[in-house]
């Protein structure tokens, strides 16, 4: 099994370094064949403002706090699916002659719990905080989006292609 193991390991890699040099000659052969363009033939690089830079920065950290949301909120309950089966079927209250209640569990129990709370509160936490982060960073973006169609609808602009003023 092990011989096995190790010769099919070995074919992979053999196979893999011969893909690799036919892939680079052939880069290198696609490289030299296009000629470069030249610098006048280049067009510039398109420079954002910097409300659309902005905009472009928040998306990227909306689209970071959305993940974070789906994160947390997968592991609260991930962390409930270990907590109340524990508490339903492992554990067992016991009224004491005080007036606070003693829940029992077994070793089960105890694990789950043990396991399934930490993860509950984390993911809750992190549900709570993700959810404020996303929510004013697309406050932030619909303000910008607002701000931008005001100002463009009260600019007045040059349109070289009628010759004339828009407003």
């Amino acid at each position: 099994m092990r011989r096995a193991t190790i010769g099919i390991l070995a074919l992979l890699c053999a196979s893999a370094t011969s893909l690799g040099s036919a892939t680079a000659q052939d880069a290198a052969a696609d490289a030299l064949s296009e000629a470069p363009l030249p610098p006048e033939a280049k067009p510039p690089p398109a420079r954002l403002s910097y409300d659309e830079y902005r905009r472009n920065e928040l998306e990227f950290l909306a689209g970071r706090s959305r993940i974070a949301l789906i994160s947390t909120s997968v592991a609260a309950a991930v962390g409930g699916a270990l907590v109340a089966p524990a508490l339903v079927t492992e554990c067992v209250r016991i009224t004491s002659s005080s007036s606070f209640d003693d829940i029992r569990c077994s070793t089960a129990g105890k694990a789950l719990l043990g396991i399934g709370i930490p993860i509950l509160v984390a993911g809750a936490l992190g549900v709570i905080i993700s959810g404020t982060m996303f929510g004013v960073r697309k406050g932030k973006i619909r303000n910008l989006d607002n701000r931008i169609a005001y100002e463009k609808s009260s600019a007045i602009r040059w349109n070289p292609s009628r010759a004339a003023f828009e407003f």
